[in-house]
């Protein structure tokens, strides 16, 4: 496990999420934002983890921010929307002495609202931090910036709605038993008219079904999410540089969630398939990107020829995708090809889940390293693609969403 991969899994015995892990080291990690203070939760479509010093999200399309990009969120004015507090008349000393570097005084946003008193303390609110005047020995007292993501997950669960306006959770719900999540995940290789894809998928959205996040889905299988009725999911494979040009547009402005599986060694080969700094470029456009190993290799044939080559098509395309994007947690094998060895190598290497090419639109925990899928083509009709879902669902004799 790589320095990276150990700082994902073990920092406060709480995982950083992957998608937010660019963005926590882009902060300033455990010096801004500190440590996880709750593991990955979704409020809705939006996934959210709270840090010692805030919270992070990736939006869903149900919130006003770009789809899929993570955010610091406003938990300031949150925390201010949720106090039943009495304004300060006096003020003890000044909130502005704690700031002793431009950093974090940046980092803390503007005053939200003016000072309180909160549960015997003098705080006042920033957009994405709290400060507090605390006692000091042996006597007087003195500003304290810190821990806002900590008192906010301190509020019982009708302050934190009212704060956000939703529902906001701060634990993951149990679910004793395992359950079975119908969504067909689209599968797409190349485009040939832009127009067409853009028609299908407003078609799609028009007869009622609702794209969600592949890391959305992977959290219902595992019990801590719920998706909405007529959820469906879009992946492309093979990393062709043409789906950034024709695709991504379409699905930024229709605010569709997406995920590209995707090879880090093709792009030498001069066949049109996208770069590492492609990658970094998708990712910042909301994209979940993930691997579908370094040259699109044959791994059961690989395996049982070089143990070592098949696992470095697997390690070494998700070590390369993580220079430049978040922890990579899932997988696509090409063509559709894996035995028993391959499904085992792929969880030893520490992957959530992984795709294939088999038919079918029903996932659960037994298949989370064989998700089924529905391939399509971008220039059918959505008619088509509605009798492609039809049949998968008929496949595997579950009601169709659609």
């Amino acid at each position: 496990m790589s320095d990276k991969q150990a700082r994902w899994r073990d920092i406060n015995g709480i995982a950083v999420e992957a998608s937010f892990l660019k963005t926590f080291d882009e902060l300033g990690g455990l010096e801004v934002l500190g440590c996880p203070v709750s593991p990955g939760v979704f409020a809705g479509d939006t996934l959210q983890q709270y840090f010692n010093h805030g919270r992070l999200d990736v939006p869903g399309r149900s919130t006003p921010y770009p789809v899929g990009v993570p955010r610091v969120a406003d938990l300031g004015r949150a925390m201010s929307r949720a106090l039943s507090a009495a304004p300060l008349v006096r003020l003890p000393t000044s909130f502005s002495a704690p700031w002793v570097d431009e950093s974090r005084r940046l980092w803390a946003g503007r005053p939200v609202g003016h000072p309180v008193q909160w549960r015997g303390w003098h705080i006042q609110l920033y957009e994405r931090e709290v400060v507090r005047i605390l006692d000091r020995y042996p006597g007087g007292t003195q500003p304290h910036p810190g821990h806002l993501g900590d008192l906010f997950i301190s509020l019982n669960e009708q302050e934190r709605f009212v704060g956000e306006g939703r529902v906001a959770p701060i634990a993951r719900p149990t679910v004793g038993d395992w359950r079975d999540i119908h969504a067909p995940i689209l599968t797409y290789h190349h485009i040939r008219e832009a127009s067409a894809l853009y028609a299908q998928l407003t078609g799609l959205l028009s007869a009622g079904l609702t794209p969600i996040s592949f890391e959305h889905l992977v959290a219902a299988v595992e019990g801590w999410a719920d998706v909405p009725q007529g959820a469906f999911l879009i992946s492309f494979d093979d990393g062709w540089a043409a789906q950034i040009q024709d695709a991504l547009p379409i699905l930024r402005d229709l605010r569709v969630p997406a995920i590209f599986f995707v090879m880090p060694g093709f792009d030498r080969h001069g066949q049109g398939h996208m770069s590492l700094a492609d990658f970094r470029g998708l990712r910042d456009a909301g994209i979940t990107v993930a691997s579908h190993t370094l040259n699109h290799a044959d791994l059961p044939s690989l395996y049982k020829a070089n143990i070592g080559a098949a696992q470095a098509e697997v390690v070494q395309s998700r070590n390369e995708l993580e220079v430049e994007v978040d922890g990579v947690d899932f997988f696509a094998y090409p063509e559709g090809r894996f035995d028993g060895d391959v499904e085992k190598l792929i969880r030893d290497a520490g992957y959530r889940a992984a795709v294939t090419t088999m038919p079918g639109i029903v996932h659960n925990k037994s298949r989370m390293f064989k998700l089924r899928r529905v391939g399509v083509e971008a220039w059918w009709t959505v008619g088509d693609v509605i009798r492609a879902i039809r049949r998968a669902a008929l496949t595997e004799q579950v009601p169709s969403p659609i």
